[in-house]
């Protein structure tokens, strides 16, 4: 019976660590959504348009924020694949960040100005 001891504790302590790592595992992948995923306030808008980068006036906050634009940047105007010479001032935008938040991963601009 004291034999039996040690190998019934490490067994309960295997299945006891393996629910502690599944659970661990289930929480560090739910709160692990990229920045990219996340979309900047909808009621924004484009205030001046660059070479390489916009810069976008936010609704609610009142405030503004510039987003440059790299080769991997993905830029739609009316749900339609575009260019930065496609923006202009006045659209509607959505501004997804990339992984780095000064950067644009994705601009998802409305020629009429709402989206």
């Amino acid at each position: 019976m004291k034999k039996l001891l040690p190998v019934i504790a490490l067994v309960l302590a295997a299945a006891f660590m393996s629910i502690l790592s599944d659970s661990a595992s289930a929480k560090w992948k739910k709160s692990s959504a990229s920045p990219s995923a996340t979309q900047v306030d909808t009621g924004d808008k484009i205030v001046a348009v660059h070479l390489t980068s916009i810069i976008v006036s936010g609704a609610s906050t009142h405030s503004s924020k510039e987003y440059k634009i790299t080769a991997a940047t993905k830029i739609t105007v009316d749900a339609q694949p575009a260019k930065v010479s496609n923006l202009t001032t006045g659209m509607g935008v959505t501004v997804t960040p990339a992984t780095d938040a000064t950067v644009a991963a994705t601009i998802d601009a409305t020629s009429s100005g709402k989206k």
